[in-house]
């Protein structure tokens, strides 16, 4: 899916989150932007996608960085049986869409934040990722826009993540939680599209490691069909504030 889905789906999907915790507005907000960010994450093993874009060189050399590790654990744990997937070479829709790398990323996210300042630089990355995959930024264009864009969402999730480190800063449980759930609500939108994803790595199943799952084969659409994102898109954006009703009542 793209990022508008991505987006949406970590959203409310970190509503959920948040509320089981016991967590007030503040707590339910930051949840729903800090997931909606997280569920951008997979997808820095994609040069052109908006988590690789987001932040210049910062998210650039991040994407590198995934996709060589990517494609290195393809290299020493594929098996004869696989084929690669969306693609021959273990980059794209491979380590980072796993189950596995959710729960590593999820613990390093809650290492990083048993100090506040780890966790300040957790909450602006995932911030400024959640407003992106939002579609702040999209309208501008050219060189100028482009910079500019850059500077008001940096600025903008600087600013929010400066009051919620103020106000009510996340455990360290928690943001792991946060991060985690929102790379697996990622990997199981991914599961709805033709392709699927290996979320089951490296368990072997029917002698694969990097096995591509997903839902079943009449209910997957191609990347990018507009009417089964925008419906995805907008049932999560609008299911957000309900469950977060629901969760305060």
């Amino acid at each position: 899916m793209m990022a508008g889905a991505h987006a949406a789906s970590g959203a409310l999907a970190g509503v959920a989150v948040s509320g089981a915790a016991g967590g007030g507005p503040v707590e339910l907000a930051t949840g729903a932007a800090a997931s909606a960010g997280a569920a951008l994450l997979p997808d820095l093993d994609h040069p052109s996608a908006t988590a690789s874009r987001c932040q210049g060189a910062v998210t650039g050399v991040a994407c590198r960085g995934v996709r060589a590790l990517s494609a290195l654990a393809w290299r020493a744990t594929a098996t004869r049986y696989d084929r690669g997937g969306y693609d021959q070479d273990g980059t794209h829709r491979h380590l980072s869409h796993t189950a596995a790398a959710a729960l590593l990323a999820g613990l390093a996210a809650g290492a990083a934040a048993l100090h506040w300042a780890g966790a300040a630089a957790v909450l602006w990355l995932l911030f400024s990722l959640g407003a992106r995959g939002a579609g702040a930024g999209r309208w501008v264009g050219g060189r100028r826009g482009a910079a500019a864009a850059w500077v008001s969402v940096s600025l903008g999730a600087g600013a929010a993540t400066a009051a919620v480190v103020l106000l009510s800063p996340p455990s360290p449980v928690l943001l792991a939680a946060l991060v985690s759930v929102g790379m697996v609500v990622h990997c199981l939108g991914d599961g709805l599209t033709t392709a699927g994803v290996p979320l089951a790595w490296p368990v072997r199943l029917g002698g694969q490691r990097w096995r591509m799952l997903g839902a079943p084969r009449r209910l997957r659409f191609d990347v990018g069909s507009r009417w089964q994102e925008v419906t995805v898109q907008w049932l999560c954006w609008c299911g957000t504030p309900v469950l977060g009703a629901v969760v305060l009542s």
